[in-house]
Formats: structure tokens, C-alpha cells, sequence
């Protein structure tokens, strides 16, 4: 059985982080994830530069071999209505593809790591927190979003509380062809809210990478949503016609505070 100070269930962002802070004050860190990274996330991905002044990215430094556009405006409107484009004289957020971002936060925070390892049982020993007979902790930190067994195990009464949004998403890579026919500017993420204002899509360039997907407050029917997104943007222009009707979608959710 392994033995640390502090346990982590979650290697995103969130667990990747704490673990770089907790490491820094020299405490022994276990992250513990039920996925093998590099892996594919389900996400609009853009952070703003606050974030990287808090975990100290050097953005020269992460720039190397990896996705991330300055995002200087966002292009906002109603599907099927008039939109607006706003612009600032700055970089108010970068692009950045969550495989990459992912990774590169859980590599340089020096945890020892226990990868492709899912959490099932969560006990108490007096003390101590044990983790599925495999895990010796005096702290469980809970970073494993939505369906963090953490948090499922304890009773999340807040989350229970909180209105969940259910997303569809997908980020696929355009070709020489479609990337000349895509009309969205890497620089100039384009939202649309749902005419019920239950929901709203983005369309988000990242180089050769594009990133569409939809959220909404009501699951019902999510994938016939995002499938009429993408025909509306697709009659507007915005995307490549050849963009597969059928996306091989996959679906996300979080809480809205």
C-alpha cells in the first residue's frame, strides 16, 4: 500500500495544480487519475492570463510545440439573429488544446503519479483516509470534477444544489481544404446563445485544431441542439460544408454557480 501526506483524486487542471502548490511547500503528493495522459478532453479551452500569473506558466516556455492563440475579441450574437464582435487591445485569454495544457500542468508538478487508476472505495481509519486498499493518506483532496468519486462518496450536498449544464462537444482537425474555408479567426472565438437562453455554442480556432460544442441547462435532446448548431453555422458560412454532419460528439457536464 502506498503512503503519502496528501492524496489527490484527479489529475486535471484543478488536482494538477494543488499538487504543484502542496509540492512547493515540500509535502509528499499521490495524484491519483483514472485516465493515462496525454488525454482527450471535451472543452472550449482558453485560459485568460490571470491564470497564468497564478500557477507562474511562462508563456514563451509553453508556447513550445504547443497550441495557444491570443485571443484579442469575441464574436457574440443570438443563433439566428444579429451578433456583435467585441474588441480589446490585448490578449484577454490564448487558445490552448486541453490535451496539451493538461499534460504539461501534471508533468511539471513533480507528484508522484498512479495513472489509469480509478478510485472505487473511500474509508476512513481513523486518522487516515484509505483509497480502494491501494492508498494511505492523511488528506483526500477532491479534483475530479463532476463525477469525482471523492465528492460522490462524501455527499456533495452543494453540488446536489447547484444546476448541472449538460455539453456536447468535439475537437477535430481541419486539412489543408477546410482550414481555407473556415471563416472563424483563431483570435476571435465566436459564441451564440440559444434563443431560449437555456444554453449557448462556441466555435473556437486553434490553429489546425477546431473546437465546436454546445451547453445547456435542460439535457433534453442535447445532441439534436448541437447537431442544428453546427448546420446553422455551416449555412452561415463559419465552418467547412465538409465538416461530418454526424461529429463523433462527446459529452461533458459542470456545475453553474
Amino acid at each position: 500500500m502506498q503512503t503519502c501526506e496528501v492524496l489527490i483524486v484527479g489529475g486535471g487542471p484543478a488536482g494538477s495544480s494543488c499538487a504543484w502548490a502542496l509540492r512547493r511547500a515540500r509535502l509528499d503528493v499521490l495524484v491519483v487519475d483514472k485516465a493515462v495522459f496525454p488525454r482527450d478532453k471535451v472543452c472550449a479551452g482558453w485560459i485568460t492570463p490571470p491564470v497564468l500569473e497564478m500557477l507562474k506558466i511562462d508563456l514563451d516556455d509553453y508556447r513550445r510545440g504547443r497550441s495557444c492563440e491570443p485571443i484579442t475579441a469575441f464574436h457574440i450574437g443570438r443563433m439566428g439573429g444579429p451578433a456583435v464582435e467585441v474588441d480589446y487591445d490585448r490578449p484577454v485569454s490564448y487558445g490552448i488544446r486541453r490535451s496539451e495544457f493538461d499534460r504539461y500542468l501534471l508533468e511539471r508538478c513533480r507528484a508522484r503519479l498512479s495513472l489509469d487508476t480509478a478510485v472505487r472505495n473511500i474509508r476512513r481509519s481513523g486518522a487516515i483516509w484509505i483509497v480502494d486498499d491501494q492508498f494511505r493518506a492523511s488528506m483526500v483532496v477532491a479534483a475530479g470534477g463532476h463525477f469525482c468519486p471523492v465528492a460522490r462518496a462524501l455527499g456533495n450536498a452543494a453540488a446536489r444544489r447547484a444546476q448541472v449544464v449538460a455539453a456536447q462537444g468535439i475537437e477535430l482537425p481541419l486539412d489543408t481544404r477546410q482550414k481555407a474555408a473556415c471563416r472563424i479567426e483563431p483570435a476571435v472565438p465566436e459564441i451564440y446563445f440559444c434563443n431560449d437562453l437555456m444554453g449557448y455554442g462556441w466555435c473556437l480556432r486553434k490553429g489546425d485544431f477546431l473546437n465546436i460544442g454546445l451547453g445547456r441547462k435542460n439535457p433534453y435532446q442535447i445532441s439534436k441542439h448541437v447537431t442544428c448548431f453546427c448546420d446553422w453555422l455551416k449555412r452561415r458560412g463559419r465552418i467547412p460544408t465538409d465538416v461530418p454532419r454526424t461529429l463523433k460528439l462527446r459529452g461533458h457536464a459542470y456545475y453553474l454557480y
